[in-house]
């Protein structure tokens, strides 16, 4: 079988091939806006921990704020794929201490692509799938070893169902003996990403998007008939243009014109960074400039995509991160900036149930936790660590209003959580410049700020190679270049 390279992050990850890899994720689609998280940086261990400090950056203006409307939010909102051919098994009690840590609201199973070629009895792939996953290092994936991970994390599985080589019949054998087990049957999501030119399964499985829907739909019906209150996402494509690829382009039209019954699409935003954005003597401060305007343009591409989807249907980000095709971002604190900003721009489409970042535990440079350094925290780590802790169990959030400073496009990006008897905000401001902003009231007496920030290519190798600073924030609180900020 003959693969190029738009089949996978998960295929090209297996083979250890970094060309491969960014070639077939520079074509997948890009980006939207982030989040970061944790809040008792005291348990991150090492040399350098947070301690207490008077802020006293110089600021480059002192904003008012003002909050945006309320909207509500699940508390199982910020979550994570976690593919078995780039981690260890969940029966390794370090990979599941180490995916604790981050809160994770669901967990997608077993993974984006490896899901179409899936044989979920035995927890590895069918016999037809490509060599690339078959010769992968094996790490065996069952719902026994899925049941390891929601004991522990108290995610809530979404079930990536095999529409590719497998069938019905063997499908619904699987939410019914994960039912039994008693792993929650809430999420189920149609395959993965068949809007795709490549592999060529995809086209011939599914020559168009209509073709796809009414498969689809076939199985909503049958799903629904034995779990009647589970939530089913179909796959939706991404933005792009009609010259370049006109199966994508046409994909979303042609699947709604014969999709009935789903409750959500599935959509998968991609920033590529590349050499021009950071390459030719460019500095530190401008790259990171250009990766953030990436995210941006990408984002308002996706934003009006999504004003073409009927308004009763929910957005379920289930992959998302930047596509390094220089390798000289991954690991670099501009990375985890982008993934906390990332996270936080879907709020502000409040269709968007849930989001999961692409990767959990890995060693392809798009993961939270690295497998290679005995399941250390990378850049992105760092940033969704602390953003997990600020929506834990959050039902309703509130944009910060920056006035000209804030927004997607704009420095600072902040939102305001609350589960009914608590407040929480978390800030990124993903410029050079600092900013003192005024304090909301909520936060004004007894609140207690951590804040994460170094130089935007600087590669995160462990604590000390931030600048971790937590206290209390009096009436003003500063926020420095390139940061993260929660109160709590």
């Amino acid at each position: 079988m003959t693969l190029d390279s738009q089949i996978s992050k998960e295929f090209c990850g297996s083979q250890n091939s970094e060309i491969s890899r960014r070639r077939l994720l520079q074509l997948m689609g890009y980006s939207v806006t982030g989040i970061a998280g944790i809040s008792i940086l005291e348990a991150c261990g090492g040399p350098n921990p947070p301690h207490t400090v008077d802020v006293t950056v110089t600021p480059y203006g002192t904003l008012t704020t003002n909050n945006g409307v309320t909207r509500k939010i699940a508390p199982y909102f910020l979550g994570y794929n976690n593919v078995p051919i780039h981690s260890p098994s969940w029966d390794n009690p370090n990979a599941v201490k180490a995916a604790v840590q981050f809160n994770p609201g669901t967990l997608r199973y077993p993974g984006g692509t490896v899901a179409n070629y899936w044989d979920w009895q035995n927890g590895w792939f069918l016999p037809g799938a490509p060599d690339g996953f078959l010769n992968a290092p094996q790490s065996i994936y069952r719902l026994n070893e899925l049941q390891i991970a929601v004991q522990a994390t108290r995610a809530i599985p979404i079930y990536v169902l095999n529409m590719l080589t497998s069938d019905l019949t063997t499908q619904l054998a699987m939410l019914s003996s994960a039912q039994s087990m008693g792993l929650p049957v809430q999420f189920v999501e149609l395959g993965n990403e068949f809007y795709l030119r490549n592999p060529v399964d995809y086209v011939t499985k599914f020559p168009t998007g209509s073709d796809y829907g009414k498969m689809a739909t076939s199985w909503i019906r049958a799903i629904r008939d034995k779990f009647p209150n589970v939530n089913i996402a179909a796959v939706g494509g991404v933005p792009t243009d009609q010259s370049s690829d006109p199966r994508k382009a046409n994909w979303n039209q042609e699947l709604l014109q014969n999709l009935e019954g789903a409750d959500a699409l599935t959509q998968h935003p991609y920033v590529s960074v590349t050499h021009s954005m950071i390459g030719n003597g460019t500095s530190d401060t401008n790259s990171a400039a250009n990766i953030v305007d990436a995210l941006s343009a990408r984002w308002q591409q996706f934003e009006g995509q999504l004003q073409s989807l009927p308004q009763n249907m929910k957005v379920w980000f289930t992959e998302y991160n930047i596509v390094d095709t220089t390798n000289d971002v991954f690991h670099t604190w501009i990375h985890g900036i982008f993934a906390a900003k990332m996270s936080l721009t879907f709020l502000e489409e409040e269709r968007t149930e849930l989001a999961c970042f692409y990767d959990m535990i890995g060693k392809s440079g798009y993961e939270v936790i690295s497998s290679n350094q005995q399941f250390a925290l990378t850049a992105a780590g760092w940033a969704m660590r602390l953003l997990g802790d600020t929506m834990k169990d959050m039902i309703s959030a509130q944009e910060i209003d920056f006035g000209a400073n804030g927004g997607t496009s704009s420095p600072l990006l902040g939102w305001i959580f609350n589960d009914g008897s608590h407040h929480q905000a978390f800030i990124v401001n993903s410029s050079a410049n600092s900013f003192t902003i005024n304090v909301d009231p909520v936060f004004a007496q007894g609140s207690h700020f951590q804040q994460l920030a170094s130089d935007p290519l600087k590669r995160i190798t462990g604590p000390e190679s931030l600048t971790i600073t937590s206290g209390t924030p009096g009436h003003q609180i500063s926020l420095p270049s390139f940061s993260l900020t929660q109160l709590k």
